[in-house]
């Protein structure tokens, strides 16, 4: 993995500079492992002894060949290999995940001082709350569900948006859509809002009973195709699986109505996000969860479309329109229809040059100079690599994530799967796989310390081990022996298509350079990351 360092001129410090670019925060990562080896500040004896463990673990092994102007540099160079297949110098293999938990236990087992062995599949490994050392990300408290989320927003841009709706209208709307008498009450209550959309809860008594609909009011930057997409998605799947989403009782796609907006009356779904939950469940529990998951992505890879693309309705007739991107609203991105798509060359190539195209009007001249360009012209060339999908399209929301699952909390049984906007038709191969949260992340918002970075890392593997698992039994029951083993192969193959395609679909803005850079090293296995950047830099 190191091997620029046996290259002569190759230093330390160039690694400092070809990773600088791939991630600012370096330096700040460096202070987090420095905390790490303190320990948290606690005089109990067990945190003692979790402390003198991480610190025996905090230097990385086999830096001796790295020609070190400092310690810091060496570092530098250590932490920077710290990508979801990498852990120092060990390769990881995540080609299959027939074999991927063994060979990453058998490339780590004793590079963690008191770590459990971990070879029981049925179970995960313990990482300690103070392990993460700095604040989790936000922790998916997702965006949360619109049907759960609770409070009002505050934001002086939404309450101006409101001073032009007419809740009289809406209230009438849902009075007649319910078929509710004169005499019974039906007012609109509190507002909740998920990333695209306001809900109005519709209160038709005294009682949280009564609140079983919601008014959904796209946001001001919500396109109106956007909307009526997602309205005609969530009836597709309703009518043509099991998969429990709301029922839309009536809508208006425009703003040409009494109310003044687009809007919808939706079933208001039971249940908690299972954001809330999941990070507190035991192993057992949390097999339970991702076997209903599996469930609800086999009734999905059975919704086909002949394209890649978001569906519309067009002269009376159900269609697969253009992709609907999110990223269209935001700053250098051209409102300019993507598709539909017949291949995944042509979709993987879109997206990309979408990115380029938006990195250049936002940054001129400098563009050519930029560090993301160099990713996105990295990423195009290896899109033939990912690109072979014969195996058809199937429609399914934007991404499977804890925001999208809504679970009973007493019984752990999942009650809904809510937040289709700018969902579509994708790749088969993409819409089976794991849900997103079971997938590593940049190593800043993992477990600093090595040892407890490879536990969470192999509990992940075990994650979608365990879905996978889920999918055979669901495929085998529903659909038979020859689909659950192409589905199955699908998923245990699809770790590094999965991390490509979330990246491309999430560029400019949301990229993540460590993703990058794994995933170059998974395309180029034996070439070095730092030797590639110094030559393709531009001068």
């Amino acid at each position: 993995m190191l091997q620029a360092a046996m290259i002569e001129g190759f230093r330390a410090a160039d690694y400092f500079d070809a990773f600088s670019h791939v991630d600012k925060n370096i330096r700040s990562l460096m202070d987090v492992v420095a905390a790490a080896a303190d320990g948290p500040g606690s005089d109990s004896e067990s945190q003692k002894t979790r402390s003198s463990q991480t610190a025996n673990t905090i230097q990385p092994p086999c830096l001796a060949n790295i020609d070190g102007d400092s310690e810091e540099e060496a570092t530098v160079a250590f932490l920077c290999s710290g990508l979801p297949h990498y852990e120092g110098p060990v390769a990881i293999d995540y080609d299959s995940l027939e074999t991927s938990l063994d060979a990453y236990l058998q490339s780590t087992r004793g590079t963690c001082a008191g770590a459990d062995d971990g070879d029981d599949d049925d179970d995960e490994e313990p990482v300690y709350e103070e392990a993460w050392v700095v604040e989790r990300r936000p922790r998916q408290e997702p965006q949360q569900s619109p049907q759960t989320l609770g409070g009002p927003a505050g934001d002086a841009g939404l309450l101006a948006y409101e001073g032009w709706i007419s809740f009289e209208a809406l209230e009438e709307a849902a009075r007649t859509a319910l078929q509710l008498p004169a005499h019974q009450r039906c007012r609109l209550g509190s507002r909740t809002e998920s990333e695209y959309m306001l809900h109005y809860a519709i209160e038709t008594g005294p009682g949280a009973e009564a609140e079983q609909w919601t008014v959904q009011i796209p946001k001001p930057s919500v396109a109106a195709d956007v909307f009526a997409s997602e309205l005609i998605t969530m009836a597709y799947v309703r009518e043509h699986s099991d998969v429990c989403v709301p029922q839309i009782l009536a809508s208006e796609m425009t703003s040409l109505n009494g109310a003044g907006v687009p809007y919808a009356i939706v079933e208001r779904l039971a249940g908690e996000p299972l954001g809330r939950h999941w990070h507190g469940l035991s192993a057992h529990e949390k097999r339970r969860v991702l076997d209903q998951i599996a469930d609800a992505v086999v009734q999905l890879s059975q919704l086909r479309l002949p394209r890649i693309g978001s569906l519309a309705a067009r002269d009376g007739a159900l269609v697969v329109g253009p992709l609907l991107d999110p990223r269209r609203a935001e700053p250098g991105y051209s409102d300019a229809p993507l598709g539909p798509f017949d291949t995944c060359a042509e979709y993987y190539t879109a997206l990309i040059d979408a990115s380029l195209a938006a990195l250049e009007a936002l940054e001129g001249p400098s563009a050519e100079q930029s560090f993301d360009r160099m990713e996105l012209l990295a990423y195009r060339r290896m899109a033939p690599r990912f690109a072979a999908c014969s195996d058809g399209f199937a429609l399914a929301p934007r991404a499977l994530d804890l925001q999208h699952f809504l679970v009973d909390p007493a019984t752990l049984r999942i009650s809904g799967v809510v937040d289709w906007t700018f969902g579509g038709s994708r790749p088969l191969g993409s819409v089976v796989q794991a849900p997103a949260f079971t997938f590593d992340d940049a190593p800043r918002w993992e477990p600093v310390a090595l040892d407890m970075r490879l536990r969470h890392r192999r509990n992940l593997v075990r994650y979608r081990r365990w879905f996978v698992s889920g999918l055979r039994k669901r495929a085998w029951a529903a659909l038979g022996k020859q689909a659950s083993e192409q589905l199955a192969r699908l998923v245990d193959r699809g770790y590094w298509r999965f991390k490509y395609e979330h990246e491309i679909a999430e560029h400019v803005m949301y990229s993540n350079p460590w993703t990058f850079r794994a995933v170059w090293q998974h395309v180029h296995p034996d070439d070095e990351f730092a030797v590639w950047f110094a030559q393709t830099r531009p001068s």
